[in-house]
């Protein structure tokens, strides 16, 4: 924290919009939780190595089917960790330009909504940011259980009226460019191998790229800030 707080008293006392945005992005105890989830994953993918050591097929897959479910749900709460980063951080940079507009009457560009989601550019050719797609990903892990069979289908065309699915489908439209698919038990799993985690394990390093999107958030705030 000693790092925040020389930063915090180098920055316009004029400004606790930037303050708090700083604070958002510098704050890394998610990678921290990411990391504990790192370290229970790496526990079961070593108890499936242990028993396709056994040499007992049956033992091994029953062991695999065990831990494979535990898996999901351990990649799919490492989603939620890493979209409440992005929220936070969303919200603070949305506050922060709502400030300066409001006060300087300062237009900052990039910090509504969608250009903050959107920084990073279009991820693997799929239309959406890497930061689009995690935060889709989590919100599929969230509401799955709830959606109507309806969501997985496309509204047919000309259909009229208020679609009562409308968000839900948008969700699952971008999710399934991550691979996910209805049905499927290993979906989440499937999506940490778009964003090249392999091993599971190794989910650190897709926390590393949400806290470098942060970082650039902050820059381009604090670069429209100084214009003020």
């Amino acid at each position: 924290m000693a790092k925040a707080k020389k930063h915090v008293a180098s920055l316009p006392r004029r400004n606790p919009e930037l303050w708090l945005l700083m604070y958002e992005v510098e704050d890394e105890r998610f990678q921290q939780i990411v990391g504990d989830f790192a370290s229970l994953i790496r526990r079961s993918e070593q108890a499936c190595e242990k028993a396709a050591k056994q040499g007992n097929s049956d033992y091994a897959d029953a062991v695999a089917e065990t831990e494979s479910d535990y898996l999901e749900e351990l990649v799919g709460a490492s989603f939620l960790v890493l979209q409440a980063k992005i929220r936070r951080v969303a919200k603070a940079a949305e506050r922060l330009a709502t400030s300066m507009n409001e006060q300087h009457g300062l237009m900052i560009k990039g910090l509504d909504r969608q250009g903050i989601f959107a920084r990073g550019g279009n991820y693997r050719k799929t239309g959406h940011s890497r930061i689009e797609l995690i935060w889709a990903v989590g919100n599929y892990y969230k509401h799955r259980d709830e959606w109507d069979p309806e969501v997985w289908k496309n509204r047919s065309t000309g259909a009229q009226g208020r679609d009562p699915h409308r968000q839900s489908r948008g969700t699952r439209q971008t999710v399934e460019k991550v691979g996910i698919v209805q049905f499927s038990t290993g979906n989440m799993r499937r999506a940490y191998e778009f964003f090249g985690i392999k091993p599971y394990s190794k989910c650190e390093k897709l926390a590393e790229k949400v806290q470098a999107w942060a970082k650039k958030v902050y820059q381009r705030a604090e670069k429209e800030c100084r214009r003020a």
